[in-house]
């Protein structure tokens, strides 16, 4: 009697185990840190090609790592500077479109600069950021949703440019139908309803969200 009420105990307890462990499937948050790679420390390596990391690919600068003078981040950090080939603006695009996007960005200059992430949606986030001696860094976050490209650059051009993104963070949109059941869809901030974004998985994107 006492070892069958132990079994059915047991069962019970693994039932609920089961219950627990199975949750609705959410959208999940890419962060990009560029911790797999490594650069050189100081500006003008030789330009580099486009930089593909799962959906995102970065254009107009180049890898580098523990940037001399950038107390602010010692790690890996994506970045660009006038130098030969390098781009004035960082530019990300995505192979898919994402929300919840947000990017550290990271003055190289030695006086305070205005900067300005803007997304392919129209919006847009600038901020001053003070001198790199001061560590001056921040996150900018786009409310859009769909973003499928970003651009990062000095808010007033100029010949002279210096600055790096870090920590690259944003959701992607779905690519099964089960992230949108239970309530999966709410966490993309797009879709009317589960429909909707069902829709958009069976139709590989070719029905746009409606909310």
């Amino acid at each position: 009697m006492m070892r069958a009420r132990i079994a059915w105990l047991a069962l019970v307890t693994a039932s609920l185990a089961l219950v627990v462990g199975v949750g609705k499937a959410t959208a999940a948050t890419t962060t990009i840190d560029f911790e797999s790679l490594s650069g050189p420390s100081l500006f003008c390596a030789p330009a580099a090609p486009p930089l593909t990391i799962g959906v995102a690919t970065f254009s107009g600068g180049v890898i580098m790592t523990a940037v001399t003078n950038l107390p602010a981040d010692q790690t890996t950090v994506y970045g660009t500077s006038n130098c030969p080939g390098y781009a004035p603006a960082i530019t990300i695009t995505f192979s898919r479109p994402v929300s919840n996007f947000s990017v550290q960005v990271l003055n190289g200059e030695t006086a305070t600069v205005s900067y300005t992430v803007a997304s392919d949606l129209g919006g847009t986030v600038t901020k001053s950021l003070v001198a790199n001696f001061s560590s001056g860094a921040d996150t900018f976050a786009l409310p859009d949703a769909g973003i499928t490209s970003v651009t990062i650059s000095r808010t007033t051009p100029s010949s002279f440019w210096d600055f790096f993104i870090d920590n690259v963070a944003f959701t992607a949109f779905p690519t099964t139908t089960a992230e949108c059941k239970d309530g999966g869809w709410e966490t993309f901030g797009v879709f009317k309803n589960q429909g909707d974004c069902v829709s958009f998985v069976a139709t590989g994107g070719k029905n746009q969200p409606a909310g």
